[in-house]
């Protein structure tokens, strides 16, 4: 079986999003009170669209930002390496 990457609760959301930051850190981040946030985390009370909205767009950030640069010099490597061959 393929593990993902990609949340699958709002636990696993919440988590992923807040990655190494303390809960305390990520509670200021999102501007809720801590408990909430470890309520959330636990999945014992919903969290509001606002702070699901925050962990997407942050999870979407890394997913997309740190391949960006990866991407476009894999494509540079193969361009000079099509370049070499034609020579």
């Amino acid at each position: 079986m393929v593990e993902s990457r990609f949340p699958r609760s709002q636990k696993e959301l919440i988590k992923l999003a807040r990655g190494a930051a303390t809960q305390r850190e990520f509670a200021m981040r999102l501007k809720v009170d801590k408990s909430c946030l470890s309520r959330y985390e636990s999945g014992k009370l919903g969290a509001p669209v606002r702070v699901i909205d925050e962990c997407l767009k942050i999870v979407a950030n890394g997913l997309v930002e740190p391949s960006s640069p990866s991407i476009a010099s894999a494509l540079e490597h193969a361009r000079m390496t099509v370049k070499c061959l034609e020579q």
